[in-house]
């Protein structure tokens, strides 16, 4: 994201998605960016959209950030091209910013906080939990990416 683009997202309310091919973890946070909380998975499924767009309405979410996992060398994997074609739908049907974010090696960093933090086993292997715990992880780092901007940048 653009130095603009992350100046802009001050005092807003964020969502962060972390995009499976089954599962779409949603992760959003307070206007003041102090508490990121992870929400219900989404089956990433004909109706994802559809529960999307109910949820940024619950949540009155005023941006979407999708992670893609980009690679060092620019090459485009079947993975990244399925997360950009729904990145495509996702702007035709919400009328709020949609920007993306790089997300490589979030799921990774999400396993090892739940270890971390003492997760048990068997629930970080629950379906859906290393999801929510990515699109926190995508969520914290445009929030410290945010905080980072010089004091001008984020008036």
């Amino acid at each position: 994201m653009t130095h603009a683009e992350l100046a802009s997202l001050r005092g807003k309310r964020l969502c962060a998605l972390d995009v499976g091919l089954k599962r779409i973890g949603v992760a959003v946070c307070d206007e003041m960016h102090i508490l990121v909380s992870t929400r219900p998975i989404i089956e990433n499924t004909a109706t994802a959209l559809d529960v999307l767009r109910e949820r940024c309405a619950t949540d009155r979410i005023d941006v979407l950030i999708i992670g893609v996992p980009r690679l060092h060398d620019d090459r485009v994997t079947p993975i990244i091209e399925a997360i950009q074609q729904f990145i495509e739908r996702v702007r035709q049907v919400l009328s709020i910013p949609v920007y993306e974010a790089d997300e490589a090696f979030s799921t990774k960093e999400a396993r090892s906080i739940m270890v971390a933090t003492g997760v048990k086993k068997k629930k970080r292997q629950t379906k859906g939990v290393k999801d929510q715990m990515a699109a926190a992880v995508i969520l914290r780092d445009v929030l410290e990416e945010v905080r980072s901007l010089p004091t001008q940048e984020r008036l």
